[in-house]
């Protein structure tokens, strides 16, 4: 390609950086070791960089070209990308291309550069062969300066664009006018490729910098000049920053330098930094985030300095650009797409930080405080830089791991349950002891493992019961096995945990048991806990011991119980939690509850279940957090424990991608506020509809598309519509990006679209208000005209005919009567069946999904064909044929409720409509139906006449019409039929 050639002018020897650092350091110590306190504004981490959420975006995802060479936001909040594809609009969803230069009216369709005018809004865009145009949302604006590439531009306080080219720098006007400077006017060299406009100084008004192949220059307002800066070598500059303190950073071909707002001239950066440096911006922290050709991204901090690179899931190590967006995502665009770091709430490790494995079972602490993660591929422990495999014994290489914990009598001993392997005694690292089908052990299966405190023997919960483990001299032996035969609830155990007075709860996949203290070591008493006496509860996940209280996370909620007195409660889905099923439970330092699921984490506030627990609330409020929050995932999973609380009281947790920290302390300081809603478009039968238009009469679909332009992971940024004049309540659309109305009446609406984070508040309402225009003889000034000649004539008539109407209407009130019965019934009735026919079911079926569809309920309809009917009638005659359809129609009115609708819907078929009925209830419904029939006797016809049905069921989804959902409903009879026959085959459509 050109831009190839073009752009080999900035290419930099990397030793350049190693000379630098070499000077500092043996002329100049002093510098070299002075610490960047006094530089940088605000030099503290708020969190390590490889803790940050990373994702990145390449083509696979839609962007046009993996090459990003600039980001920026709008006022909107919309990301504008320069790619070699053209300009590129990105809204957290989808990318948008303008890669049309009919439309653009670049003279190329690459871009190289992309910003905003802070004055206007305007979207400026510069690419190749002197490509410069701004673009304000509805039209394209081009502006000629020259014929080079336009590497940057910046609008100066008198909203004039400056361009800095590969032959020079373009000011220009708003008129379109031009001032071309090159070296003549002062600049180092004509190959421009950075621009800056720097706020007043010290020293200096509002200026605009550039950089050059050959060194930094300023603009001199007064002379219209540029002044080269002489301490600034004369090399190729690559970045040009002021940060929030004054102090102006210059990074070049031959290193980095910095002046405070005081000083005069330019200094070497004091420490030793990668390079060579491509671009340069400063954090909410006060570090600076640094962009590089061979070392990715760095970032530094007072004396450290950070880096990800391609190995850490950077895209490419070349970075680009570097942007900071308004929620304080940082961007980083690089030449194999582009990347987004948040400082989220949630810290996720994965194996880019080290994990043997990304499927997490269990994490637990030991009494060093280090944190360790089993997955299903191994074993791994925290280290200072991250995580590293624990796999110094074979047994270890591939181990499928479900649980770890510490031991209690030594610092150094971690026991680990695995799949295959049974219980690992681990002393440093190291395996020192084993617990089998070897010695002992049913089966290698270990669900938990718990120490008893201060005591030699651990419990061993497995599919096969309790065991009793004894460790001595670096082995371990069984003591006991608990089972059902000694009173357990169920054999195969998932958790354990031990309350106060020493006796323990152990939990199943389908009851619990609690295990009674005895006299003796290691000894207990198992009897089951009749859970149904209080709860649907059954497969217990976790439990822990807090405040006195039993609490154990299970399939259907959380229960509890006190210590002191029986009085067993169970929080669910039906005092406000959102979802049932939790695998982990914990109590943070402020005692607030932490629940993990399939679904994410809650927290649950102390004073919301305090009050909940003294019966003063009935349902509980809760915070959820997903990958909106940090989460790699928020699928958590079960383990022996999955979740726990390391020594800085950060709580962990065990996901289906990686392992999972919090800290609860910053859970208000993180609060995500949900992002306004953008109306990005509205479509009629028409064609596209702007603000307060009306639409015509006839109309019959109107449109709307709509994103919340927010980035902590916007797929699952939730969405609620209404239209004000039609919508009694919000309307859920999940994370539809689209909504469409049909058939709206005459009158005013205003459509409003809101936005929230799971878990979070909703956004302000953006509102798009429009007119549905009226037939005349809808209009009130029609009816009331009308209405008033009506009554007039019809008062005149009766008048004149009043006597003869006395006389008359008796009589042909009657026969009308008797006429209408006779019509609507040879109309909408089957005259065999006595059933509605086909255009009774028709009818019934355009208005129950119009029903289901205003007020958000299910609809489930069915189609029954009797099986092989065409051989009854040719064995028992058409009169047999008659009376089995009559039998059969009667047995299924009979069999459905009042509200649903049957009709004969053509020879040996029939139709049944469920209305504000989901397609399981229906199901069972059809199910016994269809036995019914099979068990049918028709002694009338003969006593070894029976028949078989075959059904189609299908449930309506959102904008489908009646016509499509019987489509569905018929393909599921077909199938049914297709299959052998005498079955019930469902149907699921696509919207």
């Amino acid at each position: 390609m050109a831009v190839t050639s073009a752009l080999t002018w900035f290419r930099w020897p990397t030793s350049t950086y190693a000379v630098i650092a070499f000077y500092c350091l043996f002329f100049n110590p002093e510098s070299f070791a002075q610490n960047v306190n006094d530089i940088l504004a605000r030099p503290t981490p708020e969190k390590p960089l490889n803790e940050y959420a990373l994702r990145s975006w390449t083509t696979r995802d839609g962007l046009p070209h993996n090459s990003v060479n600039r980001i920026t936001q709008s006022e909107e909040g919309y990301l504008w990308l320069a790619t070699w594809e053209g300009p590129v609009r990105y809204n957290g969803r989808d990318f948008t291309v303008f890669d049309d230069i009919d439309e653009t009216k670049m003279p190329e369709a690459g871009a190289l550069d992309i910003t905003i005018n802070p004055n206007t809004n305007d979207i400026i865009v510069a690419g190749p062969r002197g490509g410069l145009v701004t673009f304000d949302g509805d039209t394209w604006q081009p502006y000629k300066v020259g014929s080079a590439y336009v590497f940057e531009t910046v609008i100066d306080s008198n909203n004039q664009m400056w361009a800095a080219t590969g032959a020079g720098v373009y000011r220009v006007s708003a008129d379109g006018n031009h001032r071309h400077y090159t070296v003549a006017d002062g600049l180092p060299d004509v190959a421009a490729f950075r621009l800056y406009r720097s706020e007043q100084t010290e020293h200096r008004g509002p200026t605009i910098w550039v950089g050059t192949r050959e060194g930094l220059a300023y603009w001199d307002a007064e002379t219209d000049r540029f002044i080269q800066e002489r301490p600034i070598p004369s090399s190729q500059v690559r970045a040009i920053r002021m940060i929030s303190n004054g102090v102006m950073l210059v990074a070049s071909d031959d290193g980095l330098f910095y002046r405070r707002p005081l000083e005069q001239d330019f200094n070497v950066w004091p420490q030793p930094i990668r390079g060579p440096i491509t671009e340069i911006k400063e954090g909410s922290d006060g570090c600076l985030w640094v962009g590089t050709f061979e070392y990715g991204l760095g970032r530094i901090c007072n004396t450290t300095q950070e880096w990800i690179s391609l190995q850490d899931g950077l895209p490419n190590s070349h970075v680009l650009d570097i942007f900071r967006d308004r929620e304080d995502n940082i961007w980083v665009s690089t030449h194999g797409g582009f990347a987004q770091l948040r400082k989220a709430l949630f810290t996720s490790f994965t194996p880019n930080h080290g994990l043997h494995g990304a499927y997490v079972r269990s994490v637990n602490t030991d009494a060093e405080g280090n944190i360790w993660v089993g997955t299903n591929d191994g074993l791994s422990r925290q280290t200072t830089n991250g995580f590293e495999p624990v796999n110094g014994n074979p047994v270890l290489e591939a181990l499928s791991v479900l649980s770890i914990v510490p031991a209690s009598t030594s610092r150094s001993v971690v026991y680990v349950g695995s799949y295959t392997e049974g219980v690992l005694q681990l002393t440093d690292g190291n395996v020192t002891a084993q617990l089998s089908r070897k010695n002992g052990l049913i089966s290698n299966e270990i669900r938990v493992v718990k120490p008893l405190t201060n005591s030699p023997y651990i419990l061993v919960g497995t599919p096969d019961g309790l065991y009793v483990a004894e460790e001595t001299a670096n082995s371990l032996r069984v003591v006991k096995r608990y089972t059902k035969a000694d009173g357990m609830a169920s054999d195969f155990v998932t958790s354990i945990t031990e309350d106060s007075d020493g006796g323990l709860w152990v939990g199943s996949t389908n009851a619990l048991s609690y295990f009674a203290p005895l006299e003796g070591a290691a000894s207990w008493q198992p009897e089951p806990i009749d859970l149904a006496l209080f709860t649907d509860a059954r497969n217990i996940f976790a439990g822990t011991f807090h405040a006195n209280r039993i609490w154990l996370a299970t399939a259907h909620g959380v229960i509890t119980r006190s210590m002191e007195e029986d009085d067993w409660r169970w929080l669910s889905r039906d005092q406000g939690l959102p979802f049932d099923k939790h695998f982990t439970i914990d109590f943070d330092a402020d005692n607030n509850l932490w629940l993990g699921g399939s679904r994410g984490v809650l927290r649950i506030s102390d004073g919301e279940l305090s009050a909940w627990l003294n019966q003063e609330l009935e349902r509980v409020n809760y915070k959820l957090f997903t990958e909106a929050d940090g989460m790699i995932s928020r699928q958590l999973t079960t383990g022996g424990p999955a979740s726990t609380i390391d020594s800085n009281g950060h709580i962990w947790f065990a996901s289906a991608m990686g392992a999972i920290k919090v800290n609860p302390e910053l859970v208000e300081e993180h609060a995500v506020e949900s992002p306004v809603a953008v109306i990005e478009s509205v479509t009629s039968d028409t064609g596209t509809l702007a603000w307060n238009d009306t639409l015509a009469p006839g109309n019959t679909r109107i449109g709307f598309q709509y994103v919340g332009l927010g980035y902590h992971m916007p797929e699952h940024i939730e969405y609620q519509v209404r239209m004000i004049g039609f919508d009694q309540r919000w309307i859920d659309r999940g994370d539809t990006l689209q909504t469409e109305y049909t058939a709206l009446p005459p009158g005013q609406y205003t459509f409003s679209v809101r936005t929230r984070y799971p878990g979070g508040d909703w956004s302000a309402a953006t509102d798009f208000k429009f007119t549905k225009a009226a037939y005349f003889y809808q209009k009130p000034w029609f009816w009331f005209i009308s209405v008033l000649a009506m009554i007039t004539l019809t008062s005149t008539v009766v008048h004149i005919r009043i006597r003869s109407l006395k006389n008359t209407r008796a009589r042909l009130q009657a026969m009308v009567r008797e006429q209408t019965k006779e019509l609507e019934a040879l109309a909408l009735q089957d005259s065999l069946t006595g059933l509605a026919n086909r255009r009774a079911f028709d009818q019934q079926l355009a208005r129950e999904v119009q029903n289901s569809a205003r007020h958000n309920t299910p609809l489930t309809i069915a189609l029954l064909d009797l099986d092989f009917f065409k051989q009854i009638n040719d064995r028992f005659l058409h009169a047999g044929g008659d009376i089995i359809l009559k039998q059969v129609a009667s047995f299924i009115a009979d069999s459905v409720r009042e509200v649903d609708h049957v009709a004969r819907w053509g020879g040996e078929e029939f139709a049944i409509i469920f209305p504000q009925t989901a397609m399981e209830e229906a199901s069972q419904v059809v199910e016994r139906i269809r036995l019914g029939i099979e068990a049918m006797r028709f002694d009338k016809v003969d006593s070894n006449a029976r028949v078989t049905v075959s059904i189609g069921i299908t449930a309506l989804l959102p904008n489908i019409s009646a016509a499509q959902l019987l489509k569905q409903a018929d393909r599921a009879l077909y199938e049914a039929k297709s299959k052998g026959r005498n079955r019930i085959v469902r149907g699921y459509g696509e919207s």
